[in-house]
């Protein structure tokens, strides 16, 4: 396509960057952001610039007396003393993101009560009796890994509009 023929459809490329932009673009920026707090399950740590790992737990270390312990059945579980952080044996907490688009973008929620809990390190009670701090887990939250990728992937897409 040449400077003119360009031109001519310019209207037509402004009128189809303004549909990407008021429709699939924050479809784009929520589906990105979720797979990359999702990601934090996977990799057991939040990554910003770089991975920070979580703390571990004592399920996983042979020398507590939570070695092994299943918070479903709170017996002894072999899976357990290997299976991944925050997990649990559900993944209900990392499957439990949606959003939902506002004025000036998305904003991406996870239902589960306790997530504030794992997010901020706040106080749980073991079994609803016994007080406890839980170690914050940061799950969510501003990343500049996770901005790169967004804009990344709206900026192949403005572009294949415009090539179109």
């Amino acid at each position: 396509m040449d400077i003119t023929e360009f031109a001519q459809r310019f209207p037509e490329k402004i009128a189809a960057l303004k549909e990407f932009v008021e429709e699939d673009a924050k479809d784009i920026i929520a589906t990105e952001a979720i797979e990359h707090f999702r990601a934090t399950f996977v990799n057991e740590g939040f990554t910003d610039e770089n991975l920070e790992k979580w703390a571990d737990v004592e399920r996983r270390n042979p020398a507590s007396a939570w070695y092994g312990h299943s918070g479903e059945t709170g017996k002894f579980s072999a899976a357990r003393t290997t299976a991944k952080i925050l997990t649990g044996e559900t993944n209900e907490l990392q499957n439990a993101f949606s959003y939902v688009k506002t004025d000036t973008g998305v904003k991406v929620v996870n239902d589960k009560p306790y997530a504030g809990v794992h997010q901020y390190g706040k106080n749980a009670y073991i079994y609803g009796k016994k007080m406890f701090k839980m170690i914050a887990r940061p799950f969510v939250g501003k990343s500049k890994a996770m901005v790169a990728k967004i804009n990344g992937e709206l900026k192949e897409r403005i572009i294949a509009i415009l090539k179109s």
